[in-house]
């Protein structure tokens, strides 16, 4: 079984886990199909992240044009731990909140957003980021325009604790996050509603068909027994 994953940071990810090799590096429509056509591939599971649209319309082509089989590994969503949390349907509808208020906030929602978050007014002194411990993620940060104080690189998911020790620490009033599911400690950040703080959720881009991971494993096993 083979993965293939973007990063550096993905690849460390999974050093521990055997029988598997690790391919890294960033592909787009024309690559995946070679790479799944030249070694003869009888299954590919589109494990990617739910707000990487894109990339998961590139393999399901790339799939379909080499004759294998698709299957999307669907990341459970979940509902917010609590009322009070504002669900935006895209990037652009949060970056306008923001830009319409003076508080501090915390992003949870990658270092590919920054760019757009950039955006919003006084956004090198409100910002506090928190991304993936990995040198794309803070060189991202400082392009941004992020100053190094407001920068914390850390694998989580995050307890509701640590998220609370976070905003008191670093003053911060609102938080930015994707429905991430319980891989991605979603229930845990949107907590944070319950103890006055301002929760800003961007919806995931569209709904998607898929597989649980049960499902997926129950597959394989058929498959391969």
């Amino acid at each position: 079984m083979d993965f293939f994953v973007a990063t550096g940071y993905g690849a460390e990810v999974l050093t521990d886990v055997e029988g598997v090799s690790v391919m890294e590096g960033r592909m787009d429509e024309g690559q995946i199909r070679a790479v799944l056509e030249s070694e003869g591939y009888g299954l590919v599971i589109d494990a990617t992240h739910p707000y990487a649209d894109q990339v998961t319309d590139n393999i399901r082509t790339a799939a379909d044009a080499a004759q294998v089989t698709y299957v999307r590994l669907l990341r459970g969503e979940e509902e917010p731990a609590s009322d009070r949390v504002t669900i935006v349907d895209d990037l652009d509808a949060a970056v306008k909140l923001l830009d319409g208020s003076d508080e501090r906030f915390l992003l949870t929602t990658g270092s590919k957003d920054l760019d757009s978050f950039a955006a919003v007014r006084g956004f090198s002194e409100r910002a506090v980021a928190r991304v993936l411990p990995g040198q794309g993620s803070l060189d991202a940060c400082l392009a941004a325009g992020m100053k190094p104080a407001g920068i914390i690189c850390m694998q989580g998911p995050f307890t509701r604790e640590m998220n609370l020790a976070t905003m008191r620490q670093y003053g911060l009033e609102t938080i930015v996050t994707k429905s991430t599911g319980r891989a991605g400690g979603f229930a845990e950040k949107t907590a944070l509603a319950r103890d006055g703080y301002r929760v800003i959720v961007i919806g995931r881009p569209s709904a998607e068909e898929g597989l649980s991971l049960a499902e997926v494993v129950e597959r394989l096993d058929r498959k391969y027994e």
